[in-house]
């Protein structure tokens, strides 16, 4: 399962990690309950290499609306600590695995 996270510790979720990916979600959406299951099987899958966390956009509106969260589901991918791309939409695991497996290997190299 991934870590619910809420505005508050949002700020800390990224911090100390190479590669973290925090799910913009909320329980009405149905591509959001698609993209679940994929999501917490690449979190087992990048156990201690790359971290995941979800946030219900609305318990965060705040949040969401300072990261310019338009549209759910919405995956934004921080390194180092910074937001540094979102992955907008639902996305088979296969592809996001392939997009997991480029950007770890970006901060890899860095």
């Amino acid at each position: 399962m991934l870590e619910p996270i809420t505005g508050a510790e949002f700020e800390n979720v990224a911090a100390g990690t190479d590669l973290t990916v925090v799910d913009f979600w909320a329980d009405w959406c149905g591509p959001c309950k698609m993209q679940t299951p994929a999501l917490e099987a690449l979190d087992e899958a990048y156990d201690g290499k790359i971290k995941f966390a979800s946030l219900d956009v609305d318990q965060n509106q705040a949040l969401a609306e300072k990261l310019e969260i338009m549209s759910i589901p919405a995956l934004v991918i921080f390194k180092h600590g910074k937001p540094a791309e979102k992955v907008v939409g639902f996305h088979p695991q296969g592809a996001l695995k392939k997009y997991l497996d480029q950007k770890l290997a970006e901060v890899t190299a860095e």
